[in-house]
């Protein structure tokens, strides 16, 4: 949208049949369905520039992409839902037994089903997924019993102020919530975890886990281009550069079309400046 309205040709490579990425999975999260605005205000920005042209169905290669004269190619890719545990408070995979079902956020929203009714869900991220989760899981027949690192249930989400509502809504439900707590391993029926505090471990029967820890950037395209000789200026941006929340790939984006092509002013540095946190290979 806003190469577009400095006057560039842009062309979006959408992968799917519509636009919105996770905006538009998350959206049909309980309690997130005010996320759509962020993707419907963009699509009706969109079909008032006619130098902006959409390509859906288009999952495009690195090859493909340096097959055209394109010269610059941003990279939204976003990322994907880990499924080994790390996160906050573990920085290597949680042992797990093979006896023991683990999904993902991701595979929840792909409508992965799962086994059993018994679920434990880890919340290291500490946003809205774990609690929407939860919620999800709980209204859709599952015994859920939530565990966070963390004092609270999505803890992070006391900066928007959504913090109490989601935490009364998932006791309304008889979601169990242990805070203060970190899932360390798992086994078939059953997971192990430890107080935050005093270390103490209990164990706690479930059929399955749903880890909603850290994500990883899905940016093999942008380190392929990235490595090629000549071409186009290639950048990752978003979620596919470090992932974040909605509004951080939001910012990103925006931050890379009003860049684009501007002179480097030596010694004025970015006003605001993104982490990018290195995790342990999956």
């Amino acid at each position: 949208m806003m190469l577009g309205r400095r006057g560039y040709d842009v062309l979006l490579a959408e992968a799917t049949d519509a636009l919105g990425g996770r905006v538009a999975r998350e959206a049909r999260l309980p309690g997130l369905a005010a996320w759509i605005r962020v993707l419907d205000y963009r699509k009706g920005q969109l079909e008032r520039l006619p130098n902006v042209e959409l390509a859906f169905h288009s999952r495009l290669d690195a090859d493909e992409i340096a097959g055209y004269e394109f010269d610059h190619v941003a990279v939204a890719t976003g990322a994907r839902w880990r499924g080994d545990g790390v996160g906050r408070w573990h920085t290597k995979a949680i042992p797990v037994d093979r006896g023991m079902e683990v999904v993902t956020p991701d595979d929840l929203m792909d409508g992965v089903a799962r086994r059993g009714p018994g679920v434990v869900l880890f919340d290291d991220d500490h946003y809205s997924m774990g609690g929407a989760l939860a919620e999800q899981l709980q209204k859709g027949g599952s015994q859920v019993t939530y565990v966070t690192s963390a004092a609270g249930v999505s803890q992070w989400t006391q900066h928007t102020m959504e913090q109490p509502r989601i935490q009364r809504r998932l006791l309304e439900l008889s979601v169990t919530i242990r805070t203060s707590h970190a899932l360390i391993s798992a086994a078939a029926g059953g997971a192990t975890l430890t107080c935050a505090y005093t270390d103490r471990e209990s164990e706690i029967e479930c059929d399955a886990l749903v880890l909603v820890t850290a994500r990883t950037p899905s940016d093999s395209i942008a380190a392929d281009l990235a490595g090629r000789d000549g071409g186009a200026s290639v950048t990752a941006v978003g979620d596919a550069w470090s992932p974040g929340t909605i509004a951080a790939a939001v910012w990103d984006g925006r931050r890379y079309a009003e860049e684009l092509d501007e002179p480097e002013e030596s010694g004025n540095e970015a006003l605001f400046r993104r982490e990018v946190v290195a995790l342990a290979p999956r």
